[in-house]
């Protein structure tokens, strides 16, 4: 018999603060690195976590270089 689902914990945030795409990016790629060292070891290779957040990494990244390209053009 399979053990019943159980719902994913609800992390609701208490306050929040604006922060450039810079630094967002920043913190993720620390973040990334430091979970990926942790969780392959752990899980097996398990990467879908780690690929989810470099895609967004990547986004971001692409996102700052569209706004420096729109500053310059002004």
């Amino acid at each position: 018999m399979e053990s019943p689902l159980s719902p994913p914990i609800r992390i609701r945030p208490l306050k929040s603060t604006t922060i450039t795409t810079k630094a967002a990016r920043k913190n993720l790629e620390a973040f990334l690195e430091d979970f990926s060292s942790r969780s392959t070891s752990v899980q097996g290779g398990n990467t879908a976590v780690t690929v989810q957040l470099q895609k967004l990494a990547t986004a971001l990244k692409e996102e700052r270089k569209r706004e420096k390209k729109g500053k310059e053009n002004r």
